[in-house]
């Protein structure tokens, strides 16, 4: 006896020669919906094609900004490199201008002696008649 009742049972499937019943055999597409034409994967593809540009734009700006700054650190050692190099330039030139030194290099290297009055002479210019200068 049936539990279940409003139970219908199903008739047995025919098979084919094959050995498939038609309950193995796929279900047909239901008929296709007429598409209308809308602009959806054309504003899909500007928009990817707008964020991809955006992105490159961003990331060239960044590594310009990298680039940019390690310049300006090349830039900067430099800097302090030619200001160090122009004190030492300063204090060697206030060094070599210094009189005491001068002396020094005068007595030393080209054998100077300080001039006696008795070795001084005085030159007269005098004007050559005729104009030539």
């Amino acid at each position: 006896m049936n539990t279940r009742p409003n139970v219908q049972r199903r008739a047995a499937a025919p098979t084919f020669d094959h050995g498939q019943s038609r309950l193995d055999l796929p279900l047909p597409a239901p008929p296709a919906a007429p598409r209308r034409a809308t602009g959806l994967p054309l504003l899909l593809l500007v928009g990817l094609g707008l964020a991809t540009a955006a992105g490159v734009v961003q990331v060239r700006a960044r590594a310009r900004v990298l680039e940019l700054g390690a310049e300006i650190t090349e830039m900067t050692s430099q800097h302090t490199e030619l200001a160090g190099q122009r004190r030492r330039l300063e204090a060697e030139r206030a060094y070599l201008r210094h009189p005491d030194y001068i002396g020094s290099v005068a007595a030393g290297r080209l054998q100077m002696v300080p001039a006696t009055p008795d070795r001084i002479q005085q030159i007269h210019l005098t004007s050559i008649a005729g104009g030539a200068r």
